[in-house]
């Protein structure tokens, strides 16, 4: 009987801990912010190089879109800093698992940079407005993606020249980043359904 109360001590301390950490809010705001950093980084790992420019496709904008538009300005920029802080201390979190400082100033990171204005622009508009129709969170979704890669191929300019930057960095990835917008809107959709 003594073995089977001692068993189920550790499980009551975790238990526990858990309880204590999900009642302090900071501690909640925290942990969703560098797991939100940590889903960047995994979704950054799935990566198409492209021939015809420096700049890769990668999965890490839908993150940032969906981490914006469901943790809000504050903490949606926060994460995105916090990936970027991983990747600058050498953890392998950037596209197809790159890592370092030399990353910032190469030809991605205009758009690495870019990501966090990203996050904090959907998260903004979302918290302005709350009955957001499907058009406007559309609307939303694509406005960040041209800041974010406009800033990303002026960034390029420096490596291709001001007349190929929007060729190489914008032109190649709109019709793939709207198909992330209308992922990330139908998931806003359902989520406001699902709460009413």
């Amino acid at each position: 009987m003594s073995a089977l109360t001692n068993s189920k001590k550790p499980v009551k301390a975790i238990n526990d801990f858990f309880q204590i950490l999900l009642e302090n809010q900071r501690a909640v705001s925290i942990l969703q912010i560098v797991l939100a950093s940590c889903f960047i980084g995994i979704c950054a790992q799935i990566k198409i190089p492209l021939y015809f420019t420096p700049v890769p496709l990668s999965v890490q904008t839908l993150a940032v879109m969906l981490i914006g538009a469901t943790l809000g300005s504050r903490k949606g920029a926060l994460a995105v800093l916090c990936y970027l802080l991983q990747g600058w201390m050498g953890l392998p979190v950037f596209a197809g698992g790159a890592a370092g400082v030399f990353y910032f100033v190469g030809p991605t990171g205009g758009y690495l940079t870019a990501l966090v204005a990203q996050a904090y622009f959907i998260g903004w508009c979302l918290e302005r407005d709350c009955t957001m129709g499907s058009v406007k969170i559309v609307s939303v979704l694509l406005l960040s993606i041209c800041i974010q890669l406009g800033v990303g191929s002026l960034w390029l300019a420096q490596y291709v020249g001001i007349k190929h930057c929007f060729a190489l960095g914008f032109s190649p990835f709109v019709c793939g980043e709207a198909a992330k917008a209308l992922m990330v809107a139908a998931y806003v959709n359902f989520k406001k359904y699902k709460s009413t």
